[in-house]
């Protein structure tokens, strides 16, 4: 998108804590308008106050993201109060991490519903808006782990490479619409997803550091179309 562009009305899936957070608080600088999605009521009635607190319009939905008729029943609110979209940040994510063997059905279906169906439903809602109005920007959050693999990680970076795979396959589809998409890949970063988890955080990226990258995708210039951005820890 163009930075020098009016309010941009900005989909934000996982929008409740971490990444999606630290997003619509670094677009909130600019005083664009936001949807949120994610399972938290609390969490986003919070962040959708404080956004509005700020001067933007803001509002959210909760429930599923890979549940197709929650997320019809959402992006119908979307184009109700915002009329329409210029940026899809398809964030919402799970992670199960283990040697293979020890994984479930249970975790393979979580992942693969929320990471890849998930962005499939809201790429799908999204397009043909996009397409209709020649311009947009679609940034999915991918992981380091859709550019490379790594032992007990084999189901969730099996979910970041499909993704990784429809985006760069719906980069091609695009060409000459004016719509550009991207993935995000960072490392770990230090959000509530490690809660509880014994992990040292001390030396993973940070949330605004991610939302930094993601500024920068959607603020680009109209002649360049970013592909991805991998970030990895600064601190070794």
């Amino acid at each position: 998108m163009n930075a020098d562009k009016d309010s941009l009305r900005i989909i934000i899936t996982g929008g409740s804590s971490g990444i999606g957070e630290a997003v619509a608080f670094e677009m909130a600088k600019s005083g664009h308008r936001f949807y949120l999605t994610g399972r938290n009521e609390e969490r986003l009635q919070k962040i959708v106050t404080e956004l509005q607190s700020l001067g933007c319009d803001a509002y959210f939905g909760v429930g599923d993201v890979s549940d197709e008729k929650v997320a019809e029943q959402m992006f119908a609110e979307v184009k109700q109060k915002l009329g329409g979209v210029d940026v899809l940040l398809a964030n919402a994510g799970v992670g199960h991490f283990g040697n293979l063997e020890d994984l479930s059905l249970d975790q393979y279906d979580a992942q693969f519903n929320t990471n890849v169906r998930g962005v499939f439903l809201w790429l799908k809602m999204v397009l043909p808006l996009m397409k209709g109005q020649n311009s947009g920007q679609v940034i999915v959050t991918s992981s380091n782990l859709g550019l490379k693999t790594s032992a007990r990680c084999s189901l969730y970076a099996a979910t970041k490479h499909a993704v990784q795979a429809m985006v760069w396959c719906l980069r091609d589809e695009l060409k000459g619409t004016g719509v550009k998409a991207a993935t995000i890949n960072p490392g770990s970063v230090d959000t509530p997803w490690f809660d509880g988890k014994d992990v040292d955080r001390s030396k993973m990226l940070s949330s605004v550091d991610i939302a930094s990258a993601v500024r920068l995708i959607i603020d680009q210039n109209e002649s360049s179309d970013i592909d991805h951005i991998l970030l990895t820890p600064g601190k070794n």
